[in-house]
């Protein structure tokens, strides 16, 4: 992901270098360019330092893990999706940092990823 963040930022300073504008709105944008996406890499750095897992129980409970294997609570939020072969999961830990996971299924017929929607049928229709 932050690799992929790099070569985002890398490739539209060199379309915005590219551009028939002056050379002082091209700095100008450029750097613009460059403090927006440094920041949303750091943020995506300072929510990995907070989760690198986590599991969500048959009743709803998710419990988050961060790399020390520290399990906290959390909460699912309004806007989490599950669909069929993708989820967007948005959830809030007990110390208030909220987060969003983007997860895919490794195959159709994963026991896991059939859990999990079907744990979402019964609890997205509440939220």
């Amino acid at each position: 992901m932050i690799g992929t963040g790099l070569v985002a930022i890398l490739g539209g300073l060199a379309i915005i270098v590219s551009l028939p504008f002056a050379t002082a709105w091209r700095v100008l944008v450029a750097a613009f360019w460059m403090a927006v996406g440094m920041r949303d890499l750091f943020l995506i750095v300072a929510g990995y330092r907070h989760c690198s897992r986590m599991r969500l129980e048959h009743n709803g409970v998710l419990l988050v893990v961060d790399p020390e294997r520290c399990c906290a609570a959390a909460t699912l939020s309004a806007g989490s999706i599950v669909l069929r072969d993708i989820a967007w999961l948005r959830f809030r830990a007990e110390d208030g940092r909220r987060h969003a996971e983007l997860l895919r299924s490794k195959t159709v017929q994963s026991e896991d990823w059939r859990r999990l929607q079907v744990i979402w049928r019964h609890l997205g229709a509440g939220r």
